[in-house]
């Protein structure tokens, strides 16, 4: 079992996730789902500029988990408050080899904790239907359904 840190930080050091939220796209890559062209075509500088622009409008919280023994940064999460005072959980992620140790439950902890503190309205993820494994992680913490988006993907434009 690893020896893992835990640093909280802000918007100013979002370039630090880039290696991990590039394993998260590719992740989202091999799943079984129609929008597998977005996620090929989809770049960490798209995703910033739009994390950015969340936080200039309301708060953000990174929190990473860093291996103590090499450096490594081996899970993230992002969370952020809108100006309309809605917390949302914009990404998480734990590397392969690091899953099953209790390092999403503590990312999760200090997202939502760090919502609490900020007394925000309400608290939302959304997650790709085809990733029903974070689907069943965020269920167990009290995250439920509540609508289905419908989004046609690009390569099924013509009907």
């Amino acid at each position: 079992m690893s020896i893992v840190k835990f640093i909280e930080t802000n918007q100013l050091n979002l370039d630090l996730i880039q290696p991990l939220w590039e394993k998260l796209n590719e992740h989202h890559r091999r799943q079984k789902s129609d929008f597998k062209d977005h996620y090929a075509n989809f770049t960490f500088q798209e995703r910033k500029k739009v994390l950015l622009n969340k936080a200039r409008d309301g708060d953000m919280l990174i929190c990473l988990a860093e291996d103590e023994r090499s450096g490594i940064f081996v899970g993230y999460s992002v969370t952020t408050i809108s100006s309309e005072n809605v917390g949302e959980i914009d990404s998480i992620y734990v590397g392969g080899e690091y899953r099953l140790q209790g390092i999403g439950n503590e990312l999760m902890k200090r997202s939502l904790g760090w919502m609490d503190k900020k007394g925000v309205n309400s608290r939302k993820v959304v997650v790709a239907t085809s990733n029903q494994e974070a689907i069943s992680f965020y269920e167990r913490y009290g995250f439920r359904r509540r609508s289905i988006n419908l989004e046609k993907p690009l390569d099924h434009l013509k009907w």
